[in-house]
């Protein structure tokens, strides 16, 4: 599996000036919630906050006869009566039209259960935004089960350019009884550079939110946005749970590069580490994994701030950050970014999930940097969230999941049915047996897990001494000065695209072959070396020679790949004799 990984770090060039937590409300330019489906003028949730009722922002070309409202046929304790207890029902497409400020974000809420006597598993939606798809197909019950949730909601960050929104609610099913719901709507501002970088052409999908090493946040104690944050317990890999760090005393100051709003105190004052033991820290990684749909690109943001009471220097506290077992961040060093505890920073990172058949799960590892022998030989994470970026026809929908032993299309309920001519002896047989198969699953699981883990940590160590994505980019005065400006002396040979080069870089510390492209180069050639690139940038393997970097100025093509010294394969298998 390889993902390809861009990376955009936030860095602090100078001593930051810094703000207190005190200064970290935002206050929205709106804040718009919708019990669908409800007559009330006005209803209070559990948490404080004013719902109205839909009316009011019915598009004009809606018919009456292609919605209604319906009151769930269970109410379970868990579930919040406000949004949850009344649904608004679509039988064809339904607008509603807002008017709002440009920036602006969206929560569905869905509690799947019966309206009007037919079972949510019959409720298939499709949700657009302008030109945007936030949901297609979409089935509350499916993906309330597989979250073992009796209700959810989905969280969408869209930029709105003009003063009019317009959401289209539509079922996509054609079974007989088939209908699309929702239970309520959030539509809240908030600030245009919260995750945006330059243009705004591009809508995300909140993914996950966690907050590592604390409890979970809920939308009532975020900067005034009402994100919420879950525990990262669930997303933990293994046993591995390392040690909860939390300092609730904490005086957390925002530097003034980072906006007090970016995330709520709660996420600075607890975080995670690997723990306080070296020798056990430098053999195993801080490990969590992620479920994502393929064939998108994710933006992945790290929240970190040292709160430790014994580190306040540089190079106390140093470690790599993998994603997908590619090291995207070497040596992070809190302290030295940002000058001392309690100041918070984050990290930004790009990367794209490849066309599959099922979901990905997305690895996040941290582990210590070695090569630059920290006093303590840690890791340490505050908090994660993962945003799905759409794609080019502004797509954000993916899969239902599927679940074993339910039907996607009826709904029915999973069956059990038992004999009754069933013997006593009988009875005791298939509980010995039973119990044998768990006493050997347990043991298959538990050395599994433990080969895992070390196949996992060896994975890891191999990837350090790997190159890492982006590549580098080399200057053509760079290139000629490695190779004294083309000199035959270095020529190496001349490949089929072009001529290749043997010198070294980094002060003749690492040892390349250079390709430079035939300018008249036939085009099927062309075409040939271009599929050789892509190949590269796809395969990436401790066996394979590895793409280093490339050069495009003066009308050059020019890419910088590992050197072979002990030759090619197909040297070593046709030229054995001559090398002798």
């Amino acid at each position: 599996m390889h993902v390809h990984v861009y990376l955009s770090v936030f860095s602090y060039p100078s001593l930051p000036k810094t703000r207190s937590a005190d200064e970290s409300a935002y206050f929205p330019l709106e804040t718009i919630l919708l019990d669908c489906g409800s007559s009330a003028l006005r209803a209070l949730s559990y948490d404080g906050w004013n719902w109205t009722n839909d009316s009011s922002h019915f598009g004009a070309s809606n018919s009456e006869s292609s919605f209604a409202m319906s009151r769930a046929s269970s109410e379970e304790t868990s579930v919040p009566d406000v949004p949850y207890m009344i649904a608004r029902l679509f039988h064809s497409m339904f607008i509603y039209t807002f008017n709002v400020t440009p920036g602006s974000k969206f929560i569905f809420h869905f509690y799947p259960d019966s309206y009007m006597n037919v079972h949510a598993s019959k409720s298939f939606l499709t949700v657009t935004a302008g030109n945007y798809t936030l949901l297609r197909n979409f089935n509350a019950y499916l993906n309330a089960k597989h979250i073992k949730s009796a209700y959810l909601f989905k969280e969408f960050i869209v930029h709105v350019e003009n003063h009019t929104l317009d959401l289209t609610f539509s079922p996509t099913t054609n079974a007989s009884g088939g209908y699309a719901f929702v239970n309520g709507i959030e539509i809240v501002s908030m600030p245009l550079i919260l995750y945006y970088q330059g243009n705004n052409v591009s809508a995300m999908k909140t993914m996950h939110r966690v907050n590592v090493g604390g409890q979970r946040i809920p939308p009532n104690e975020d900067t005034g946005m009402s994100r919420s944050r879950a525990m990262d317990s669930s997303y933990i890999f293994g046993e591995a749970f390392g040690v909860e760090n939390y300092k609730f005393d904490a005086s957390i100051t925002y530097p003034k590069e980072v906006p007090a709003y970016i995330a709520p105190q709660g996420v600075y004052e607890t975080a995670r580490s690997i723990g306080s033991v070296p020798e056990i820290n430098i053999n195993y990684n801080l490990s969590w994994t992620f479920p994502l749909d393929p064939s998108f690109t994710y933006l992945i943001r790290l929240h970190l701030c040292d709160i430790s009471r014994n580190i306040a220097k540089t190079n106390q506290r140093a470690f790599d950050i993998f994603i997908d077992n590619q090291v995207i961040e070497r040596g992070i060093d809190i302290i030295a970014l940002t000058y001392g505890n309690d100041i918070p920073l984050y990290l930004d990172f790009t990367i794209l999930i490849p066309n599959l058949i099922m979901k990905h799960d997305l690895w996040l590892k941290l582990h210590p940097n070695l090569q630059r022998k920290p006093q303590y030989y840690d890791a340490i994470l505050n908090g994660a969230e993962i945003f799905k970026v759409s794609n080019i026809d502004g797509n954000l929908a993916g899969l239902n999941p599927s679940l074993k032993n339910e039907s996607s299309v009826d709904g029915d309920e999973p069956s059990f049915s038992s004999s009754s001519s069933r013997t006593s002896t009988e009875a005791i047989l298939i509980i010995i047996g039973s119990f044998l198969i768990l006493v050997l699953a347990i043991s298959l699981g538990v050395y599994l897990v433990a080969f895992l883990r070390r196949r996992n940590l060896e994975w890891t160590k191999k990837e350090n001494t790997r190159s890492s994505l982006p590549y580098r980019s080399f200057s053509i005065d760079k290139i000629k000065m490695e190779i004294d400006n083309f000199n035959k002396e270095n020529l190496f040979h001349r490949g089929a695209f072009g001529l290749v080069y043997k010198c070294y870089i980094d002060h003749g510390s690492i040892a390349v072959t250079i390709n430079r492209l035939i300018q008249a180069i036939p085009k099927q050639d062309l075409y040939i070396f271009n599929v050789e690139i892509r190949i590269h940038h796809h395969v990436r393997h401790q066996n394979l020679v590895q793409l280093i970097g490339y050069c495009k100025e003066e009308h050059e093509v020019i890419l910088v790949y590992e050197s072979m010294p002990n030759a090619t394969l197909f040297e070593c298998l046709h030229f054995a004799d001559q090398r002798q």
